[in-house]
């Protein structure tokens, strides 16, 4: 086998490219991130993390920098132009990852936060002021060439220098946004959803303490639709629908901004404007995210509007889904074949993100005064816009049914509570870690299996620990969560993936042993499970 410079080659240092190296760099895989830029962008783009993110950012170990500044987002609610409320989504109930459900963040803090971290990762290289130029498949893998950036006095767009250099890398990960240049040199087209908005965005610091009425949501006035968001604890957001016809550069100047922030109550005297321009709001899908040792990952793979705040996190998920399986395959473990699943698993849960961003931005982007009239009319009497149900995975690496559906559980996020070791209440991850995890509560999920299965575990790193009183317990269940859960759900054991979603569960022991041959089916793996006790 070619032996590459690199096990990962990732384009772009954003917060995906960030997350990736991360994951991998955890792995212990050789990973190089390429970005033209010689630091990170330093301003908020993305305001809003869930649960699941704050999990991953649990895995990193950075969830104490970012809770230290964020805002736990208790709601979420749009408003008409009179202050009727229209919409209300309930953001601060504790979710099944052990955190709030929401959050509103400042994204430069975590990305510091992970930047420092890659840099103590050992397997990981960062290449700041380098650009990617061109690329081509040697072996099943990448060969990039590369060549050295400039950033002209005055301007912010590197300009690429005479100095180039090549590298080799097993995969490459293009994390490098809407203007994807790796999608773009593949000829991947995108469908467009039908979503295409100019909004004007201001994010300013705070100079004062300051209170708000209307904290965080939608003003669905059809005059201009605002949007309105606390970023973390210092900072905020303002957001305004470009009106048609309306020249968006004229929107760009101090004047504009203190005349819209004004009308606000907002003045000079309480903000620091750190951010304003005009940004276009897309609802686009790649056709394809995989083309050989070539991936697309976040806004390369696929854009959504921000009316639920899930452009950044999808990114995120993308990553963190692919890094497990390209480990399987680097260490040998898997066949290339696992790397299938990535578009099955991650395209339709973000087209499903996508499409419910969509409905409910149809709401606050309305300008008709008639029309925004008879919605608000439609509310009062009771109505409410056909949302999606919220997104599992559906396909790829889950336990499916006899109707190639998800089977019980399958494809949703695993519970995580506080279980004691010692003495000492920590969040489950902390003990159980964060690669396959066989969980049973009360006993051993492992006790009715064949040496066999067991040692097929141990080949993919899995994890058997059980939760509660009995002899040989992992750990104590803290208040009865994990056994409440169980009750509730009607199992005996779950199977989760190193990404947290649930393969599988079992309802009885008996279904267990076949959790694990089918969860060994699906992974592709190199070796027979007799080979594996010979």
């Amino acid at each position: 086998m070619t032996a590459f410079d690199y096990d990962i080659a990732v384009i772009g240092r954003g917060p995906v490219g960030l997350t990736m190296a991360m994951s991998a760099a955890q792995l212990g895989m050789r990973t190089i991130v390429i970005e033209k830029h010689r630091d990170l962008y330093g301003l908020p783009r993305a305001g809003h993390v869930d649960h699941e993110i704050m999990r991953l950012f649990q895995k990193f170990g950075i969830v104490d920098d970012v809770l230290a500044d964020c805002y736990p987002t208790t709601e979420y609610v749009w408003v008409n132009a009179h202050g009727e409320t229209l919409l209300e989504f309930d953001w601060g109930e504790k979710s099944v990852s052990g955190y709030n459900s929401d959050y509103m963040q400042f994204q430069p803090v975590f990305e510091n936060a992970l930047g420092r971290e890659l840099a103590a990762a050992p397997t990981n290289t960062d290449l700041l002021g380098w650009q990617l130029m061109s690329f081509e498949e040697i072996d099943g893998g990448v060969r990039c060439t590369i060549a050295r950036t400039e950033t002209v006095p005055g301007s912010h767009v590197p300009v690429v220098t005479d100095e180039t250099r090549t590298l080799t890398a097993r995969f490459m990960v293009a994390c490098d946004g809407a203007n994807s240049s790796v999608r773009e040199a593949l000829g991947i087209e995108r469908g467009d959803l039908g979503f295409n908005e100019k909004w004007l965005v201001i994010d300013a610091r705070k100079k004062r303490e300051l209170e708000f009425e209307f904290d965080c949501g939608q003003i669905c006035d059809p005059r201009r639709p605002t949007t309105v968001l606390p970023l973390g604890k210092r900072h905020r957001r303002w957001e305004w629908a470009v009106l048609p016809g309306e020249d968006p550069e004229s929107l760009l100047t101090d004047e504009a901004a203190w005349r819209l922030l004004g009308a606000l109550g907002m003045g000079p005297e309480d903000l620091d404007i750190v951010r304003q321009l005009v940004y276009t709001f897309e609802a686009r899908h790649a056709k394809e995210w995989r083309r050989g040792p070539v991936f697309l990952a976040g806004d390369a793979a696929h854009t959504t509007p921000p009316f639920m705040g899930q452009g950044m996190c999808s990114g995120m998920r993308d990553v963190f889904n692919l890094a497990w399986k390209m480990d399987l395959v680097r260490r040998g473990i898997a066949e290339d074949a696992i790397l299938d699943s990535y578009e099955p698993e991650r395209s339709p849960h973000t087209e499903d993100w996508t499409r419910i961003s969509l409905e409910a931005g149809k709401v606050p982007c309305t300008m008709d005064p008639a029309e925004a009239e008879a919605r608000d009319q439609k509310f009062r009497d009771g109505w409410l816009p056909p949302m999606p149900d919220f997104p599992q995975l559906r396909h790829g690496v889950i336990a499916l049914d006899e109707a190639a559906g998800p089977r019980h559980l399958a494809g949703t996020l695993s519970l995580q509570r506080q279980v004691e070791v010692d003495g000492k209440a920590v969040l489950a991850d902390e003990i159980f870690g964060t690669g396959f995890t066989l969980l049973g509560v009360g006993r051993n999920p492992a006790e009715g299996l064949s040496d066999v299965q067991k040692a097929l575990l141990e080949r993919i790193g899995a994890k058997v620990v059980s939760v509660g009183d009995h002899a040989g317990a992992t750990a104590r269940d803290v208040d009865g969560a994990y056994a409440d859960w169980f009750e509730t759900q009607g199992i005996c054991a779950v199977l989760v993936r190193p990404d947290f979603y649930i393969y599988g569960a079992a309802r009885v022991p008996g279904e267990i042993g076949e959790l694990v041959d089918d969860l060994v089916d699906k992974l592709c793996l190199t070796v027979t499970a007799e080979a594996t006790i010979a």
